[in-house]
């Protein structure tokens, strides 16, 4: 791997950030960038790869489309806690799909959070494809891009901090419950 602009070039000329050899899609831990954007942005990506940043939904569909790979999650608390969530089955499909996800095969010490998001479409500010009658991504205001049900057991995307709780903030519900905010979440996924 070689540094260029401060991404990371893999074997396979992608250009990414690689930790240990996983792809890395989506790292927050400071609240430095926001991630209440548009479909155009998620789809796109957003940030800095050497802080806070957003693969691009077209990028990690075209890593992942046909091939068996995994995804990982690695979440600290605001209390300094430390969880992962990994899933034996990841993929993100097309745009005509709305980059619709699909997870299973999970382990791990955080709780799957995630299985309730598994085969819903993605949702933006701008673009609901949740499957509740309002708009999950407004719901509270400013909770990021997801693939919302009705609505969320996990939402990693959300408004960083803690001080107004659950309806805010980043969650993962079956660790951390629904009011308190995760502080730090680095997504990432392996091919085989």
């Amino acid at each position: 791997m070689s540094s260029v602009n401060g991404y990371q070039r893999l074997c396979d000329n992608n250009t990414a950030v690689c930790e240990a050899g996983w792809t890395v899609f989506q790292r927050r831990f400071n609240g430095s960038v926001d991630f209440n954007r548009t479909w155009q942005e998620y789809k796109d990506g957003f940030g800095n790869m050497e802080g806070e940043f957003w693969l691009g939904l077209d990028e990690i569909h075209e890593l992942t489309r046909g091939q068996n790979c995994k995804l990982k999650i690695k979440m600290t608390g605001f209390d300094a806690t430390t969880a992962y969530a990994q899933y034996s089955s990841f993929a993100i499909y097309a745009e005509s799909d709305n980059y619709r996800l699909h997870v299973s095969g999970y382990n791990g010490t955080a709780g799957d959070s995630l299985r309730y998001h598994n085969g819903r479409q993605f949702t933006t500010k701008d673009r609901d494809n949740d499957g509740w009658w309002g708009k999950c991504a407004l719901r509270y205001g400013a909770d990021g891009g997801w693939w919302y049900q009705a609505c969320s057991h996990s939402k990693l995307n959300a408004e960083w901090g803690r001080s107004r709780g659950h309806s805010h903030n980043m969650i993962w519900y079956h660790w951390k419950g629904k009011n308190e905010a995760i502080k730090e979440s680095t997504m990432m996924f392996k091919c085989e």
